[in-house]
């Protein structure tokens, strides 16, 4: 489907109106991936009146186009708050067949359409911290007449497994929500990746949330997330949770690379081959380097 693996991160950048220095940051820490994504996706923008399809006007740090779920309006005070984006490189956008908002400023979707292996849909989500409101976000992707063969879903998902709860007022989620969630999931046959064995850890660091402090106040946990599709869990690939940048965000971003990562007509072997080589040091600098291109 796609020459080369399809690379996307997810990352919740905290705000891009209120801090003129984070494009500039954002702009200098894509500069400095070995291997930039072919996909961003962006969660809590707070930008509002966007044009839903520009060539990524606005986020200089962005080389392609951008497709924007505009903030909206939130709380007492109406400030603008939430949003979504994905940017595309412009080596991808040109497979892009259909894009639009599912919910605004918590959901958009595109749908690209390389020759060869058939359609994937990728959605954007920015759920919101309440049970109720998030068991109404995945009752409306759910109720989306999809037609893809392949779907990955990523993104701000605002809520944790009752087993990866580590704080006491952990967002976990109510018997509606399960309901919502479980429907969704099982409708586009989604798993988080993380918890698949093809997809291949590249970190020890296990949350992509961080609230800075220590002790009983500290709240480390991964609500940020890929979901994939059956499809694209076959094809494998590798996932990373990389350090937080402080000044853009407190959330982490997370990476997962799939697709033609390592697919041979005589079956998949490179998971026996990863695990051999990683335990040795230098194994371990060498596949590094083989997956950043070093």
């Amino acid at each position: 489907m796609f020459e080369n693996p399809l690379t996307l991160v997810s990352l919740n950048v905290r705000g891009l109106k209120s801090n003129k220095a984070k494009p500039k940051l954002l702009k200098a820490w894509i500069g400095s991936l070995n291997n930039p994504p072919q996909v961003l996706l962006l969660q809590e923008h707070h930008l509002e009146d966007l044009e839903s399809r520009n060539p990524a006007r606005g986020v200089e740090f962005w080389k392609g186009e951008a497709f924007w779920n505009s903030g909206i309006p939130m709380g007492r005070s109406q400030r603008i708050g939430a949003g979504t984006a994905i940017l595309l490189d412009k080596n991808t956008a040109p497979h892009l067949v259909d894009h639009g908002t599912l919910v605004p400023g918590r959901a958009q979707f595109i749908t690209l359409q390389p020759p060869g292996e058939g359609s994937l849909t990728i959605i954007n989500v920015y759920a919101p911290t309440l049970s109720g409101d998030r068991a109404q976000l995945w009752s409306k992707i759910e109720s989306v007449n999809w037609a893809s063969d392949h779907y990955i879903l990523g993104g701000d998902l605002n809520h944790q497994e009752p087993k990866e709860a580590n704080f006491p007022n952990a967002r976990q989620r109510t018997r509606r929500e399960t309901s919502a969630w479980h429907a969704m999931t099982l409708k586009l046959g989604l798993t988080d990746a993380w918890a698949l064995d093809s997809f291949h850890k590249l970190s020890k660091k296990s949350f992509t949330y961080d609230n800075g402090q220590r002790g009983p106040s500290s709240v480390q946990t991964r609500i940020d997330k890929f979901l994939v599709s059956q499809s694209v869990e076959e094809k494998g690939g590798q996932i990373e949770i990389t350090p937080s940048i402080r000044r853009i965000s407190d959330h982490s971003p997370l990476t997962i690379k799939t697709w033609g990562h390592h697919q041979t007509e005589q079956g998949d072997r490179s998971s026996y081959f990863d695990l051999c080589i990683l335990g040795e040091e230098k194994g371990k600098e060498e596949l590094l380097a083989a997956w950043f291109g070093t």
